[in-house]
């Protein structure tokens, strides 16, 4: 899809360069910048999200004790990490 944005000049001259530097058109690396900034914003997103749950204490204690079980019950206790 295209879509019109402005930018200051000296950022315009900067993704230039990288892109040129780089092999690639001005368009491919703004989608792909874009495309991991997105993808680390929805990543800090589930992070939050896994630590607010780890942050229940009843939660956690279940956990701990499911890990635990499993440990006692397989092979994998022989392994060395």
């Amino acid at each position: 899809m295209k879509i019109a944005i402005s930018l200051p000049e000296q950022v315009l001259a900067t993704v230039d360069q990288l892109a040129e530097r780089r092999g690639e058109s001005r368009s491919h690396l703004i989608a792909m910048i874009l495309s991991r900034v997105a993808r680390a914003k929805r990543d800090r997103d589930i992070t939050a999200q896994i630590d607010a749950l780890f942050a229940d204490k009843t939660l956690r204690a279940e956990q701990k004790r499911t890990s635990d079980e499993f440990i006692q019950m397989s092979t994998w206790t022989k392994e060395n990490w």
